[in-house]
This record gives structure tokens, C-alpha cells and sequence, in this order.
């Protein structure tokens, strides 16, 4: 019988209405529910992918769909079918189930009048969460999921040592091509797959069944679960969905970390609101319990429910310890949450400590078929890892360096001159090897490298219909929106140079300013419309803003409305053609008192520097996301934020508008920042001076939950570097830069709080030489030449120029000095006194305004800083000359400060202690636009506001 039709008995299948039909799913609503004890709020079933709707509903005597309705509970299922079967099927990509899921929560709730409890099953509950994020809990009771993982990165042994993690990464870029042309993965592999793993079990199935051969009752029982797990079960993987479930949250782990992108946006765990019951089993090997449990920190301070079986991954579902607890326990949480019962028992110890990894598996409660499956899957996973133990391990912990940062260091090596290299060439060759890639995040959408690339094309039609030519310095007037990065990224292609303005400068700095760079043109968005009006002489030209274009000024031109179908590129022009020597920006530094803006000129070659350096010092990958809270129109940010994102292949989430700069920030910002960085999945910040300051007061907020692994920029004191790496549980890597010239010091390792590291490889030649501090000169011998400094001798940092810098043939640059170490040689004046340790580690000692021989000994004002800034109860200090003596000015929890503590600092400080220590409110300390301390100001502003400390 079996032989001639294939199966003994006809299909079991609950009764159940399709109420709904689309190209990705049916709505189904079963039929057969008890009114005794009903619940009002209705079930909604997700399956995972590759395995049928049925999974729920396999056999009558373990149905969970059965027992539910029993219980009285309205249940529904979005079924995705067979899409092997149906048109378009293998076609459907992970936003469409996402979509899907979300389309079945508004019907339920529309036809019911009520919320729903939406639960699934594996990669059904993976889907449960990313719907419930994207939804942000509307419309929803509860998430309900089963062997679900979040973190999938902890199914990998020995993933928190970093090799394993390494190895996935390189797994990835293997892959993409093979995964690019792959359709789907079929049903019959899977169902294959299980077999052939584990053929002993696989025949001794077929030896049980031979051996009930004279019971028909016995296999009549069994014929719907034969049936399911022999290969009806399985259906196909749609191959747009694999590859996005692959890259987002294998390789790149965002269920973790936040910031997958779903129809556009991205998303976080986070942000689901409502509760959440998750179930684990203490021997899964399929989604491992510490991959489960993850979920804790996927939505910190969340309303989690943690319920353990001691079951496999197809048990908690299938099976009679399925009906025994999980699905009661399911029944008895829903009616606990709709007011009519009491929290279930089963949820009442709320234990959340970790589970080891499961061991041997004892599944003799489960029928023979259902362990066959479990244990196949269970040897897959472990034959797998075993396979590859000896290579997790070859690879090692240097791999991560020998693949992200040689490569990047080598290209700065070789470049010269000539080579053809800037920020809208960088963006043509992303767009060109990752395409549909996430380049930017912004507002909560996502934004790939081809649209970004296609829009800066758009503008640079534009700007050629305009008249713009290569080498012409045209300024931007703009918020810190995509906007500007497109403008600035078209001039690049167009090899014109980009003048960076503040726009919270006065008038006059910006007319100045323009003025000095011969701007012929002046990019503005619609906010910014009527001020470019005001500074500039000519047309301005408008780009962005949407609806904000409506009323433009007379001289004000909407770029916007230029098609760019309809510009012709002009023969002969070329594209993306500018060379490392090649002037690239300008930008501009505030005035400081009696002083007029300070332009600071960056050739290709420099931006190239500090964008590969970064990212190869920062190792930034694909994994990443990079948050750009530095202002664009700031060096950091659109040279060293924006270009090292850009060059390391990573996403980079742009703030709505840069929030996070001391010491203005309050409360509410602070947590706009951390649901920013939830969302995004932030990996890496860079920052700038005193940036990170304020994250110190809020840090115990988020604990381990945050996704950052690493600070990275310039000017972080060491007591916030100790403080913050310790309460964050992230690294810092710490850079010094010259402005101008291509000079680089990183501390890569990041172990050695406070020195600035060493020379990246491509940076010019640097030098410490003897200096006269009493009269504030160069210390040259008899031959003329300067003295070159030795270890552990202070001196001041000189970087190396050449032909290419933009001052190297201006006679009267302040900045340069000739014949240091030969006739005729030209280097920077970084003004900057720095210490090299026998190491070759350098310290950044101060400015050389900032330091000053007393009592014989060359003596700074960071000394007394660092020790006021170790005091207990003081937040931050700034320390001026003050005549002769010093003053030093504290934002401090006065109560708090311990006198013998301060005694003590003074003894070790000794003359150039203090005489007189100000007070003043940590929020009016005047910055920079570096987000350093303005020390004149400081203690003026001190003076007046502040109040003299006493014992």
C-alpha cells in the first residue's frame, strides 16, 4: 500500500478558513475553539522558512494548534506556502516576509478588535521580533518565540574569542558571489541534508518502521510525522531571503546589535515595547541557549519572560513535552496578560543566568522520527564546527589585522603623488564592488552606495550646467544632512575644491572667509537660503530640503529642478581624475579673539591619510557602523568620520543634526544618542576632544547592552579614557594629527591610556627637536642644523613636507621651517611639544603656549589638569598661566571633594600648582570648535560667574 500511493493514511490538518491571499502569504484562521475559558486576544503562528506551516500542526495527538484551540484561543497562521510553487516565489526577499507578518498583525487586530500575541517558531521567531521592531509593538500583546536567537554569533564556540568571528567575516566575502546566483534553496536539500548527516539514525528509522509492520494502528499514528520529516516538511528558501538573513544576521549579527535594515529602515530590537516570553531548550544545538537568551540585551530594561525546557530545538514545539509545558505555558501567559489570570507558574522564578552549551542530547520521551531529526541537525552543527576547529584556530587573533589593516596601510605606502585618489572616487569604487549595500543611515532610513553614488552623479550634472570647473573653490553653507556629503563628494569628482563653512559663524567671518579662498560659488540648503544671500555676491545654488524649497531668494538657484537626463557631460571631461597632490577642501576654524578664521588647506593625499589610516587603525569592516556626531563641516568629521567609513566599507549613521557636543548636551539628548546607536547598531564613534565627556553621568544607563566596541578620535583626557572604557566595556584609540600636514600618530593597541601612539605608515617623516622655551626658539648647533631630540626628551613635533603640500613654495608660511636637518629641507611647525618613550610611544605634552620652565624644569598645565581631573568629585578642569602663576578653574560636586586627597595632589605637583582654584558650572566652560577648552576664556568667564574654592 505504501508502495503503490505512498503514504497509509490520508493528510492530517486542522480545520482552518484562508480569510486573506497576496503573492507572499495566506492568512489562515482556524476553525474549532472551546468558549470555555476563552481569550479574548488572538494568536497569530509564524513559521520559519524552509519548513511548511504544518510544523505547528503536524499530527492530531501533538498539534499545538489543536491544543490551542482547546484552550480557547482564537488561532491564526500566516502561511508562506511552497514558493517553489508559486509565481515569484524564489524572488521574495526578507523585507517581504517582514512586510507579510506585519500586513497578517493589522488584519488580525482589524477583524478581531483586538491586539495580537504573536508568536513563532525559530526563524518564525526571528521574524516575530524583527515585525515587532519594525511595528515599534503596534497593535501587538506580546512576542512570543521559540528558539529563536538573537545573538547568532553565540552558536559558534569560542565566537567571544574573536577567531571564530574572523572566520565568518571570511566566509562572507567567499560567498557573495556563489550566494549572488543562487535562486533559493531548495526544500529537497534540506530534507536531504537531514538524512545523509546521519545515515545510522536515518536507517534505524526505517528499521523501526519495518519492525511495526504487523501494527497498522501503530504506523497510521506515525504516518503524518513519516511524512512531514521524510520531506514533506521542508519547502524552499527564497534566495534574496537567504542571502540578506546570511549577511545581516550572520555575518554582520544585527539582531544583536540593531541597525537591519527592513523595507529601507533601519531597526533595532529596541525598539519593541510590549512583553516578550521567550522559551528556551537547555539542549539546543540549533539555536544554542546563550544565542536565546541574548534577547536581554537586544532590549535592555525590557519586559522579557524567560520559560526553559529541557528539550532540543524540534522539541519545544513537537512532541508531548511540548504539550505538556510549553504550550500550557503559552495558554496561562496570554490569559495572565489579558488581566484574566495570574502570572504562570512556570515564569515565576525568572532565572536568567546563562546555560551551558547543551550536551548528549536525552530525547527518549520524543517519538524515534521526531529524534531523527533533532539529532541530525544536532550532528550537522557539530560535525560542522568540529571540521572547522583546526582553522578557527590557525586563523588566530591576528587575522582580523592581517586582512583590514596591512592591505590599507600597504595602499598608503605606495601612494604618490600622481595617484589618483579622493572622497568621490572612494564612493565610485564602493558603489561599484557593494552596490546595494548600506552606505548611510539617516532619519531612520537606509540609504545604499548606488543611490548615494547615483545622487552625487545627479549633482554633478548639476554643477556642470552651472559652469563649475576643475580646481574652482566653491563653499558650502549646510547643516550636517546628506546633503552636504553629496555636495562635497561632487566637487571632489569634479576635481574642484570644497570650501567648508560654519554656518554659526557671524556674517563678516563667512564674507572673509570666501573672500580669502576666491570662492566663484556657494552651495546652500533652503534653511541657509537667505544668509548665502547675505555673504555672498553672486548666485547661490540650493540643493536638498525638500519642501523648504518652495521660497527661495531671488539669487538663490534651486539645483533641484535642473534634470540632469538633460545635461550633456562635456567632451573631454573627466571624472573622479584628481591626484593625491590635488588641493581637496579648505576648511575654516572660528576666529579666536583679535585673530581673523583660520583656513586649513587638504590635499587628496592628506584626506587619503587620515581616511585610510583610520579605518585601517580602527580595523573598520562591513560589520561596522561608524556614528558621525562630529559637525560635516568640521575636519574630523567629513575627513576622518566620513572618510574612514567610506574607504573601510562600513555603514555610516548620520545624527539628524550633531547633538552630542559639550557641554550644552542635556538629558534628553543623551538618550536621542543611545536610541541612535540602538538603532543604527553603532560599532565604532569617532570623536573630538571633550565630546566624550558626558557620556561619563549616563554610561550606567546602558552597561553591556550598547553595541560600541571602540571610541576613536583626538583630545580624550585619561581620566575620561579610564572611566568611559570601564563603564562601556569599549576600547579607545586615541590619534594626533596635524592639520595640514600628512602626519598621523595612532595608539592602535589602545592599552597605554594617554599616549597618542605612533606614526601610521604612509604619514610623512616626523622629528622632535630641541626647543629654547625661555625664549621661545629653535635650538640650532654650530652647523645651523637643528638638534634632533632622543627618547624621553621633550621637543617640538616637526612633520616633513613636500612638493605636494600646499604651503611647500609659499616663502612666507608662518608654519614652515627650512634647513632643519639639511639645506634646503622644508617641515611643518606642529607647535606642539611631544615625548617619545623608549618604547616609540609618543605623549602629547601641550601646546607651547601651555608650557613654560619653572624652578629648572620644563613644566605643563596638563600635569595640573590630569591631577585635578583624578580628584574625587571633579569633572573637569581647565589650567591657565595667569601671570606668573597658574590658575585652574573645576566643574565639581563640591561635597564630594576630599582636602586631604587634594593636599596630596599638590605635594606631587609642587610649583606649579594652582595658587588660586575657581568653581564654575561644568555647562560654561567655553569650547572650541575642536571641543577643546578655551583656557583665557575659561578663567575670565570664571572670574566673573564662578566662585574661588575653599576649605
Amino acid at each position: 500500500e505504501i508502495a503503490r500511493f505512498g503514504r497509509l493514511t490520508e493528510p492530517y490538518r486542522a480545520t482552518f478558513d484562508v480569510v486573506h491571499t497576496s503573492k507572499t502569504y495566506r492568512l489562515r484562521r482556524y476553525e474549532g475553539r472551546a468558549q470555555r475559558g476563552k481569550i479574548n486576544a488572538p494568536i497569530l503562528l509564524v513559521p520559519p522558512l524552509m519548513v511548511t506551516s504544518e510544523v505547528y500542526d503536524i499530527a492530531e495527538d501533538i498539534s499545538a494548534v489543536a491544543y490551542l484551540l482547546r484552550s480557547g484561543i482564537d488561532v491564526w497562521l500566516c502561511d508562506f506556502g511552497s514558493p517553489e510553487e508559486e509565481e515569484g516565489g524564489l524572488a521574495r526577499t526578507l523585507d517581504d516576509h517582514v512586510r507579510a507578518v506585519s500586513d497578517a498583525i493589522d488584519r488580525v487586530a482589524e477583524m478581531t478588535g483586538n491586539d495580537v500575541h504573536l508568536a513563532g517558531y525559530s526563524q518564525g521567531g526571528m521574524f516575530c521580533y524583527q515585525t515587532a521592531a519594525y511595528r515599534e509593538s503596534r497593535n501587538l500583546a506580546s512576542v512570543i518565540t521559540f528558539g529563536s536567537p538573537v545573538d547568532i554569533h553565540r552558536n559558534v564556540p569560542a565566537i567571544a574569542d574573536g577567531p571564530a568571528g574572523e572566520l565568518i567575516r571570511s566566509l562572507d566575502a567567499m560567498l557573495r558571489v556563489p550566494f549572488a546566483k543562487l535562486d533559493g534553496v531548495p526544500g529537497d536539500y534540506s530534507s536531504m541534508a537531514f538524512k545523509l548527516v546521519s545515515l545510522r539514525k536515518e536507517v534505524g528509522q526505517v528499521f523501526d518502521f519495518v519492525n511495526k509492520l504487523h501494527d497498522r494502528q501503530a504506523l497510521e499514528k506515525r504516518e503524518s510525522r513519516r511524512k512531514f520529516l521524510g520531506g514533506e516538511g521542508f519547502v524552499a528558501w527564497p534566495g534574496p531571503a537567504f542571502r540578506t538573513f546570511i549577511n545581516e544576521f550572520i555575518v554582520h549579527n544585527r539582531m544583536l546589535s540593531g541597525g537591519f535594515v527592513i523595507d529601507g529602515r533601519s531597526v533595532t530590537l529596541a525598539d519593541i515595547t510590549c512583553p516578550v516570553l521567550y522559551f528556551v531548550g537547555e539542549r539546543d544545538d540549533i539555536a544554542r541557549p546563550a544565542s536565546v537568551q541574548a534577547i536581554r540585551r537586544a532590549i535592555p530594561g525590557g519586559a522579557l519572560y524567560e520559560k526553559r525546557l529541557s528539550a532540543g530545538h524540534f522539541g519545544l514545539v513537537v512532541g508531548s513535552k511540548a504539550l505538556r509545558e510549553t504550550w500550557p505555558t503559552v495558554v496561562e501567559f496570554m490569559r495572565w496578560q489579558s488581566g484574566g489570570g495570574l502570572k504562570p507558574l512556570a515564569l515565576a522564578e525568572d532565572r536568567h543566568e546563562p546555560i551551558e552549551d547543551p550536551e548528549e542530547s536525552d530525547l527518549d520521551e520524543l517519538d524515534l522520527d521526531v529524534r531523527l531529526m533533532v539529532d541530525a541537525v544536532s550532528d550537522t552543527a557539530a560535525a560542522m564546527w568540529r571540521s572547522l576547529g583546526d582553522v578557527i584556530d590557525d586563523v588566530g587573533d591576528t587575522a582580523r589585522n592581517l586582512r583590514y589593516q596591512l592591505p590599507r596601510f600597504a595602499e598608503l605606502e605606495r601612494m604618490e603623488g600622481d595617484t589618483r585618489v579622493s572622497l568621490g572616487r572612494a564612493l565610485r569604487d564602493q558603489a561599484r564592488k557593494n552596490p546595494e549595500d548600506t552606505f548611510f543611515l539617516w532619519q531612520g532610513r537606509a540609504f545604499s552606495y548606488k543611490q548615494a553614488d547615483a545622487r552625487v552623479d545627479a549633482v554633478v550634472k548639476g554643477l556642470l550646467s552651472l559652469g563649475v570647473q576643475p580646481e574652482q573653490r566653491v563653499g558650502i553653507l549646510m547643516h550636517g544632512r546628506p546633503s552636504l556629503l553629496t555636495a562635497a563628494a561632487a566637487l571632489s569628482r569634479l576635481g574642484a575644491v570644497a570650501v567648508l563653512l560654519q554656518p554659526d559663524e557671524e556674517d563678516s567671518a563667512l564674507v572673509e572667509a570666501l573672500a580669502r579662498t576666491e570662492a566663484s560659488g556657494l552651495i546652500c540648503d533652503p534653511e541657509y537660503a537667505e544668509r548665502a544671500q547675505a555673504v555672498f555676491a553672486g548666485t547661490s545654488w540650493c540643493l536638498g530640503g525638500g519642501s523648504l524649497r518652495k521660497s527661495l531668494p531671488d539669487r538663490v538657484l534651486d539645483m533641484e529642478q535642473i534634470d540632469p537626463a538633460q545635461v550633456n557631460i562635456p567632451k573631454g571631461t573627466q571624472l573622479d581624475a584628481a591626484r593625491a597632490r590635488d588641493l581637496s577642501m579648505i576648511f575654516f576654524a572660528p576666529p579666536r579673539r583679535g585673530s581673523k578664521p583660520r583656513a586649513t588647506r587638504i590635499t587628496n593625499g592628506r584626506w587619503a591619510l587620515s581616511a585610510i589610516g583610520a579605518a585601517g587603525a580602527c580595523t573598520l569592516t562591513r560589520e561596522d557602523t561608524v556614528y558621525a556626531a562630529l559637525p560635516l563641516h568640521h575636519m574630523a568629521g567629513l575627513v576622518v568620520t566620513i572618510g574612514a567609513a567610506l574607504v573601510g566599507g562600513s555603514r555610516l549613521a548620520l545624527a539628524d543634526d550633531p547633538f552630542l557636543s559639550p557641554p550644552s548636551i542635556d538629558n534628553g539628548e543623551l538618550e536621542r544618542f543611545w536610541r541612535d546607536v540602538r538603532r543604527y547598531g553603532v560599532s565604532v564613534l569617532f570623536y573630538a576632544g571633550e565630546l566624550c565627556r558626558n557620556l561619563l553621568d549616563d554610561a550606567g544607563l546602558v552597561g553591556e547592552t550598547q553595541p560600541i566596541r571602540l571610541f576613536a578620535g583626538s583630545g580624550m583626557r585619561s581620566s575620561v579614557w579610564r572611566e568611559l572604557s570601564g563603564k562601556l566595556d569599549a576600547g579607545v584609540l586615541e590619534f594626533y594629527a596635524l592639520t595640514e600636514a600628512n602626519a598621523v600618530l595612532a595608539n592602535a593597541s589602545g592599552q597605554r591610556v594617554g599616549s597618542v601612539g605612533r606614526p601610521l605608515p604612509g604619514s610623512a617623516d616626523m622629528a622632535l627637536v630641541a626647543y629654547d622655551f625661555q625664549n621661545d626658539s629653535f635650538v640650532r648647533g654650530p652647523d645651523g642644523f637643528m638638534e634632533l631630540r632622543v627618547a624621553e626628551r621633550p621637543g617640538v613635533l616637526l612633520a616633513r613636507l613636500d612638493e605636494r603640500h600646499p604651503s611647500y613654495a609659499e616663502p612666507d608660511a608662518s608654519r614652515v621651517v627650512r634647513s632643519v636637518f639639511e639645506a634646503g629641507d622644508r617641515w611643518w611647525i606642529s607647535r606642539d611639544v611631544l615625548e617619545r618613550d623608549e618604547r616609540g610611544d609618543y605623549w602629547f605634552l601641550g601646546r607651547l603656549s601651555e608650557l613654560r620652565i619653572v624652578d629648572g624644569e620644563l613644566r605643563s598645565l596638563r600635569e595640573v589638569e590630569d591631577e585635578l581631573e583624578d580628584l574625587d568629585g571633579v569633572k573637569m578642569a581647565v589650567a591657565a598661566f595667569d601671570g606668573e602663576q597658574v590658575t585652574a578653574v573645576i566643574a565639581a560636586d563640591q561635597e564630594r571633594l576630599n582636602w586631604n586627597a587634594i593636599d596630596s595632589a599638590k605635594a606631587r605637583i609642587g610649583s606649579i600648582w594652582p595658587e588660586e582654584i575657581l568653581s564654575l558650572p561644568f555647562e560654561r566652560f567655553p569650547l572650541t570648535e575642536g571641543l577643546r577648552p578655551v583656557r583665557r576664556e575659561t578663567l575670565e568667564r570664571a572670574r566673573s560667574e564662578g566662585e574661588t574654592l575653599k576649605r
